[in-house]
C-alpha cells in the first residue's frame, strides 16, 4: 500500500507489509484502516498522517464478509473474522465482534455468522446499540460445508444482548435510509419473497 499527499508527485509506502484489504471509514473522512492477514491491522484519525497498529479479535473471514462495518458514532466498529479455522477446520466459522473505542478492546457479538451490520446509520436515528446479523440456526461444525442449515436474521439491541429472531431462512438482507430489504425462502416451493420493512419495527 503506498501513499501520496500531493497528488501522486511522490509516494510513500505504508507500513511495508502486504494488505488484503483497505477501508475509508463510511461516517468519518478522517479515519481508515489496512487489514493485514493476521490479527493485525492499522489504523489512522488523522487523513493518514499518522498510522497505528492494534489487534482484531481474529483473523479476517475468508466467507465473502465485508470485515469492518461502520457507526455513525466513529469509534463504534463491528469485525467479522475467522474462528478455529486452523489446521482440518472442524468448527471453522466467521464470528463477528464489536468495539466501542475504535478498535482497542473487542466484545463478542455471535458465532456462525455470514454477514452482521450496524442498524442505525447517519440518517436513521434508531437505537445505536443494534446490530444486525445473518446468523446459522444450527452452530456446530465447519460454516463451509453448511447445506441444509437454515440462515435466520436476528437482530439485537444492547449490543446484541437482546436477540429477537427476525425471519427463519433468509437469502440477504440491505438497509437503505429508514428501510430494511430482506429476502426469504420458502419451502418447499422454493420461492423467494421480498420484504420491505420500516426498520423501526424491528
Amino acid at each position: 500500500m503506498w501513499q501520496s499527499s500531493n497528488e501522486g508527485y511522490t509516494w510513500t509506502q505504508l507500513p511495508g507489509e502486504r494488505f488484503l484489504a483497505f477501508y475509508m471509514h463510511s461516517y468519518s473522512n478522517d479515519r481508515a484502516y489496512l487489514i493485514t492477514s493476521t490479527t493485525k491491522f492499522y489504523y489512522t484519525t488523522d487523513t493518514g498522517r499518522s498510522w497505528h497498529a492494534l489487534e482484531a479479535p481474529s483473523v479476517p473471514n475468508s466467507f465473502g464478509a465485508q470485515v469492518l462495518q461502520f457507526h455513525p458514532q466513529s469509534d463504534n466498529l463491528l469485525w467479522v473474522g475467522n474462528v478455529d479455522c486452523t489446521g482440518m477446520g472442524q468448527n471453522c466459522h466467521a464470528a463477528a465482534h464489536f468495539s466501542r473505542d475504535n478498535g482497542r478492546n473487542w466484545k463478542d457479538v455471535e458465532k456462525y455468522v455470514r454477514n452482521c451490520a450496524w442498524a442505525r446509520d447517519a440518517d436513521l436515528k434508531i437505537d445505536a446499540t443494534q446490530i444486525l446479523c445473518e446468523s446459522y440456526k444450527n452452530k456446530q461444525g465447519n460454516q463451509r460445508l453448511f447445506q441444509d442449515n437454515p440462515l435466520q436474521l436476528v437482530g439485537g439491541t444492547n449490543y446484541f444482548q437482546k436477540q429477537t429472531k427476525l425471519f427463519d431462512q433468509v437469502v440477504g438482507f440491505a438497509k437503505f435510509s429508514e428501510y430494511l430489504v430482506v429476502a426469504e425462502v420458502s419451502y418447499p416451493q422454493l420461492s423467494i419473497y421480498c420484504y420491505l420493512l420500516l426498520i423501526e419495527i424491528l
